[in-house]
C-alpha cells in the first residue's frame, strides 16, 4: 500500500488567493462562518501539497470541489485526477491522504476527549465496545468515520450500519448495499496518534 499523508496547522496557512483556483475561490466565498472557511481551506492546502508532490501541478491547477453528495471531486489541469484521496480536520488541524495505488481511501482525525457513556451507547453498537476509555472510544470513532468516507454515503447512514470491531469493518443495511456497489473490497484500517492528543485512522482498499 502506497499512501501519502499530510497534516497542516490551521494557524499556519497561506492566504486563500495563493492556494485556490477561481472556482474554488467562488465556493470559498459562500462559506459564511470563519471557522468553516479555515477548515475548508486547510483541507485543500493539505491535499494540494500532496498532489503537487506527485503530479507537479501548481496549487491553482489542482481543484477539489464538492459534488451534490458532499464528496469532493479532484481534478488537475481540468482533468479528473487518477488518485484516491480523503480530507479531514479537527481542533486546529487538517489532514489529507492520497494514493495512486489504492482505489479507496478514507481518513478521520479526532481530538482525544472525554465522552459520555450515553454518547458511546448511542453511536456504537454493543459489539464494537470491546474496550473502554477516551483513547479507545476516540480511535473507534475515527475508524467508523474513515470507513463511511470510503463508502461515500455522507451522513445518510445510521451509526450502527458500519461497525468496527477489533480493527475490522462490518456492514449492515444501507451500508452493506453501498459496500456491495464498490465491489466488496477488503478495507484495512490503520489507527495511530499522528499528532499528540489526536487519534487518526486511514481506511484503504483496492
Amino acid at each position: 500500500m502506497s499512501c501519502q499523508i499530510k497534516v497542516v496547522d490551521l494557524n499556519r496557512l497561506p492566504p486563500a488567493d495563493e492556494i485556490l483556483s477561481q472556482r474554488e475561490a467562488a465556493f470559498f466565498q459562500t462559506l459564511r462562518f470563519p471557522k468553516r472557511r479555515v477548515e475548508w481551506l486547510g483541507g485543500r492546502f493539505a491535499l494540494k501539497e500532496l498532489v503537487r508532490a506527485c503530479c507537479g501541478a501548481s496549487y491553482r491547477e489542482i481543484e477539489a470541489l464538492p459534488q451534490p453528495s458532499g464528496k469532493p471531486l479532484l481534478s488537475v489541469g481540468g482533468k479528473d485526477a487518477p488518485l484516491a484521496f480523503s480530507i479531514t480536520h479537527s481542533h486546529g488541524w487538517a489532514a489529507a491522504a492520497v494514493s495512486q495505488d489504492e482505489r479507496f481511501i478514507g481518513i478521520d482525525l479526532e481530538k482525544i476527549e472525554h465522552r459520555l457513556d450515553a454518547w458511546a451507547k448511542d453511536f456504537f453498537h454493543p459489539s464494537e465496545l470491546t474496550g473502554t476509555g477516551d483513547r479507545f472510544l476516540t480511535a473507534l470513532w475515527t475508524q467508523k468515520e474513515a470507513v463511511v468516507k470510503v463508502l461515500g454515503t455522507g451522513l445518510s447512514l445510521n451509526s450502527y450500519d458500519v461497525r468496527c470491531i477489533d480493527g475490522k469493518p462490518f456492514f449492515f443495511g444501507p451500508a452493506l448495499e453501498a459496500y456491495a456497489r464498490l465491489g466488496r473490497p477488503e478495507i484495512l484500517l490503520q489507527t495511530d496518534e499522528q499528532i499528540p492528543g489526536f487519534m487518526f485512522t486511514l481506511a484503504h482498499g483496492h
